[in-house]
C-alpha cells in the first residue's frame, strides 16, 4: 500500500514537475518576445530621437544665421538713419552744419535719438513731427 501511494506521488510529482517545465519554457519565450519588441520599439525611439536632433541642429543653424543677417541688416538701418539724420539736418539748418560732423570715424558710434512731438488742440492731434539728434559716443 505504501509502495503504491509513493508510486502515486512520484507520479503526480513528475507531472508537476513537466506541466512547471513547460510553464517555465513558455514564460521564457514570452520573455524572449518582450524583449524582442522593446530592443526593436527601443530601436524606432532612437531612430526618431537622431532626426529630431538633426532637425534641431539644422533650426539652430538657420535661426543662428538670421540671427546674423538681422544683425547686419540692423547695422545697415543704424547707417542709412544717421544718414537720413545728417541730410535732414543740412537742409533745415544748412548754415550751422559742419562736414566733419557728418563723416562717419571707426571709432565713433552714432545713435538717433528721435523725440515725436505732436501739440494737441481740443482733444486732436494737429501736427506730427519728429526732432531727430545723431549723438555720438
Amino acid at each position: 500500500m505504501m509502495l503504491t501511494e509513493l508510486t502515486h506521488t512520484v507520479q503526480s510529482l513528475g507531472i508537476n514537475l513537466d506541466w512547471m517545465k513547460k510553464l517555465k519554457a513558455n514564460l521564457e519565450n514570452s520573455l524572449k518576445q518582450v524583449e524582442a519588441c522593446y530592443t526593436l520599439q527601443t530601436e524606432q525611439f532612437n531612430g526618431i530621437l537622431l532626426h529630431l536632433e538633426s532637425e534641431l541642429a539644422q533650426t539652430w543653424a538657420e535661426g543662428h544665421d538670421q540671427a546674423q543677417e538681422y544683425q547686419a541688416l540692423l547695422n545697415i538701418k543704424v547707417k542709412l538713419e544717421a544718414e537720413i539724420a545728417t541730410y535732414r539736418c543740412l537742409l533745415e539748418d544748412g548754415e550751422n552744419f559742419n562736414f566733419g560732423d557728418a563723416l562717419d570715424s571707426s571709432s565713433s558710434m552714432q545713435t538717433i535719438q528721435k523725440t515725436p512731438t505732436c501739440p494737441i488742440v481740443d482733444g486732436k492731434v494737429t501736427s506730427e513731427t519728429d526732432d531727430t539728434k545723431v549723438l555720438r559716443h
